[in-house]
């Protein structure tokens, strides 16, 4: 399974995604997950 997550590297993004790497118990094992985030309002 392919979980595709916009805006990944802020704080909620990049959260979601180490929960979701991490979240075993979901059923998601072997799951890919990709981040786009453009990273217009980066500093």
């Amino acid at each position: 399974m392919k979980i595709l997550v916009t805006g990944g590297a802020g704080f909620i993004g990049s959260n979601f995604v180490r929960r979701t790497l991490q979240d075993a118990y979901a059923g998601l094992e072997g799951a890919e997950v990709v981040v786009l985030d453009s990273l217009t309002y980066s500093g």
